[in-house]
């Protein structure tokens, strides 16, 4: 009893203490209609995950704007500054309206053992 106590209390303050990873969205306010463009995607690395895989999945909700690429992986970013990634995520702006884009990412970070951390984030793009 007392062991599964414990165990419980550490694994509680392992997701309590969990590294923080960040996504920032810079797309343009507004798209024209046939726009190819990439949106910005700035990945802020927890301390521990600079060598680590990482994916970044976006996704769009919508009609108006299509995913040229659904899946980005570490090697297709640029590292901006010391745990700092952009990624260009391409979209085709195909008639006017709205769509929400959403993106996740997920990575690991190790130090005694390895854990999956993950961030989501999300901005409207307006088709005009």
């Amino acid at each position: 009893m007392f062991l599964a106590a414990l165990a419980l209390a550490f694994s509680a303050r392992a997701i309590a203490v969990a590294p923080e990873l960040q996504i920032s969205l810079r797309p343009e306010q507004h798209l024209p209609r046939d726009a190819h463009t990439a949106i910005e995607v700035i990945v802020q690395l927890p301390e521990g995950s600079a060598d680590l895989p990482l994916l970044l999945t976006p996704r769009i909700e919508g009609a108006a704007v299509e995913l040229v690429r659904g899946r980005l992986l570490r090697s297709d970013a640029k590292l901006v500054e010391r745990g700092r990634l952009r990624f260009e995520v391409p979209v085709v702006a195909r008639s006017e309206g709205t769509a929400i884009l959403r993106v996740s990412v997920t990575t690991y970070v190790c130090s005694q053992s390895c854990q999956r951390v993950e961030a989501t984030t999300s901005a409207v793009l307006d088709v005009r």
